[in-house]
């Protein structure tokens, strides 16, 4: 990987690193990763899996180079995930050192400080993994409940991934880009930092926690002009620009992480109107794009996360395996030369997820008679009633539409027989004296009887995950 990225940092020596405190050239960011590349060289042999938990995302970045300099695989963490999620990777892992830029932080006994260069503790005695001689980093799903699942991206992988996004993401060494979602994301590792070093765009990480103005006042402050980010967290940046005159200069956006509404997607675009709205598709286990919609084509197909990237096939296929035709609703499996070579110790779930070469995305969808692909849900979040299949982006498209509803999350419920529907509502500010009962008949005007929620709950915040995805089960707070 380091040779990979080193000619691309090479390339564009004077691009930046950067946040609210600090800012490095190319050329200094890469004598620094090799600074401490260099130190963990000393204590580790190659190969050496590297947890990494930073809280600034850009010593996040350092700590990553590092490893791939120092040829070993990164593990990157996130504290957005709580202390036993990170306990949790490193029992699955059991990494040889830990990289942070803290004192403070007990989850593993030898740790690496790469901000006063200092080693903590002593190193365990662990055995170089063989399996893992070309894996270039262990990314660990971000599951809310239960071990974590460990995906083993390949160096070619995730090289040839880089290499596809950037023959259609039109961005280039005049453009910066704000990374405002954590690293251990693949999405983000991918999508945004790495093909920001391929393309040689200035790096901003913005570390606060999310807010629609800080995050704008950043982006403003730094002429940010490319953003990549979830339908709620540029819906929320949409709203914040409607009601303030707040200034950017964000040109290029790429939504990805949940299924977008129709309306959704027109508010996004009223909010930027001359800025080329990608809309991509992806998993950890294909390294992580799959496929996208094309500027040009957002306005006519927004729902759509458009065609397959050159050299990856999709496929709908039914509970049988056998391929349905266009606009059939079914599983989505994807054949992709980035695939993972599998989850770390876990044959059964890698055997489960690789069939025939062919990645199960668990996710439902359809290709229309164009070829553009459309996600409907994850097959877990379809609910089944009396024999019906309801996907639940479809219901909560349905249900924002009424002014009276800012956002909703849909999740399957047990009833008596089978399976039932429950809502989420967020009201908006206009509408807070809205009753359960008047906004069960206001729903009756949008959706057909049997997608109904036989529960209802007026709440003020939605369950998402760290990476700002809607969680799907159990009651919002």
């Amino acid at each position: 990987m380091w040779n990979f990225l080193c000619g691309r940092l090479e390339k564009y020596p004077e691009s930046l690193f950067f946040d609210d405190q600090h800012q490095y050239t190319y050329k200094d960011f890469t004598e620094k990763a090799k600074a401490v590349g260099a130190c963990l060289q000393e204590k580790c042999a190659a190969k050496s899996k590297c947890a990494v938990l930073c809280d600034r995302g850009l010593n996040t970045a350092l700590a990553i180079l590092a490893c791939w300099c120092a040829n070993m695989i990164p593990i990157p963490m996130s504290k957005h995930y709580g202390r036993k999620h990170c306990a949790n990777i490193i029992a699955l892992t059991l990494p040889d050192i830990l990289l942070t830029d803290t004192n403070d932080c007990d989850l593993f006994p030898f740790q690496y400080n790469i901000r006063n260069g200092k080693f903590i503790g002593e190193k365990p005695e662990t055995s170089c993994d063989e399996s893992l001689k070309d894996i270039a980093v262990i990314l660990c799903t971000s599951g809310t409940t239960g071990t974590p699942k460990g995906v083993l991206i390949t160096e070619d992988g995730l090289q040839k991934n880089v290499q596809k996004i950037a023959q259609y993401f039109a961005v280039d060494s005049h453009d910066k880009i704000m990374i405002a979602r954590p690293l251990y994301h693949c999405a983000v590792l991918t999508g945004e930092f790495l093909i920001a070093i391929f393309n040689g765009l200035d790096i901003g990480f913005f570390d606060d926690k999310f807010h629609p103005q800080h995050t704008l006042q950043f982006a403003a402050r730094h002429n940010i002009s490319v953003i990549c980010g979830t339908p709620t967290l540029l819906h929320h940046l949409t709203v914040f620009l409607e009601r303030n005159a707040a200034v950017h200069f964000i040109k290029t956006i790429a939504i990805s992480g949940e299924c977008l509404s129709e309306k959704t997607a027109l508010h996004i675009r009223k909010g930027f109107p001359k800025a080329d709205i990608y809309h991509v598709y992806g998993l950890t286990e294909a390294s992580p794009r799959v496929s996208y919609l094309p500027p040009e084509a957002f306005d006519a197909h927004p729902t759509s996360v458009g065609v397959p990237l050159e050299g990856i096939q999709v496929k709908i296929i039914d509970e049988d395996g056998a391929p349905l035709p266009a606009n059939a609703h079914g599983h989505v499996f994807v054949n992709t030369p980035c695939l993972m070579r599998g989850y770390y110790k876990n044959k059964e779930a890698t055997r489960k997820a690789i069939v025939d070469g062919w990645l199960n995305t668990g996710d439902l969808g359809y290709l229309d008679e164009n070829g553009y692909l459309y996600i409907l849900s994850r097959a877990d979040d379809m609910i089944i009633k009396s024999g019906m299949n309801i996907y639940p982006g479809e219901v909560e498209a349905q249900a924002t539409e009424l002014l009276q509803i800012r956002e909703c999350v849909v999740y399957k419920i047990q009833a008596n027989v089978g399976q039932a529907i429950a809502m989420d509502v967020i009201l908006n500010p206009d509408y807070k004296e809205t009753t359960k009962k008047e906004l069960m008949a206001l729903l009756a005007t949008v959706l057909p009887a049997y997608q109904m929620p036989s529960e209802l709950n007026i709440v003020d915040a939605l369950r998402r995950n760290a990476s700002g995805k809607i969680v799907r089960t159990g009651r919002a707070q």
